[in-house]
């Protein structure tokens, strides 16, 4: 429970991080965006706006308590159109940039360990909109495991890259 109880602040980070850097970088998203061939290109644009918008969103929905669940919702839903999009992208063979964090210019491409760093996000998120009552920690910790839980899911994520031989 603690965990669970901790995980928003983990995903606060995430989307806050993700969804501000998309916003700065529009341009550079949008193209990522147009890479996986899912949307016509007049709508490009506005899905950029609409992603980076809705991740932020998310975000401050997840830092309010009267609005958390509301912004695990959110976040779940995010998380499994990530995941699909990312699904088709690899179903079809493509290597590109995934888009994940906030716009970057191609750190990251689509693959496996994007798969599975997302799909643990999503068990989170999931986590956290199925979550009861309080916290059950006091904020300091819930940073430390926050963090924790951050770092073992990239964690996971890289030695999934390592075992199979990838390159970012």
């Amino acid at each position: 429970m603690i965990f669970v109880s901790s995980g928003y602040l983990l995903l606060v980070a995430v989307f806050a991080f993700s969804g501000i850097g998309k916003l700065r970088r529009l341009s550079v998203f949008s193209g990522q965006i147009a890479d996986y061939q899912l949307i016509p290109g007049s709508l490009i644009p506005l899905a950029a706006v609409g992603i980076a918008g809705s991740e932020t969103a998310c975000a401050v929905l997840l830092a309010l308590p009267w609005t958390r669940r509301a912004g695990a919702g959110l976040a779940a839903v995010l998380i499994g159109v990530f995941l699909a999009a990312m699904s088709q992208a690899v179903a079809r063979g493509r290597r590109i940039p995934c888009g994940c964090f906030g716009g970057s210019t191609g750190l990251d491409t689509v693959g496996l360990p994007t798969l599975v760093r997302t799909a643990l996000l999503g068990l989170v998120a999931v986590g956290v909109l199925l979550a009861a009552g309080p916290a059950v920690a006091s904020l300091p910790v819930q940073l430390l495991l926050a963090a924790l839980m951050l770092v073992l899911i990239f964690l996971v994520a890289e030695t999934m890259r390592l075992v199979r031989g990838e390159r970012a």
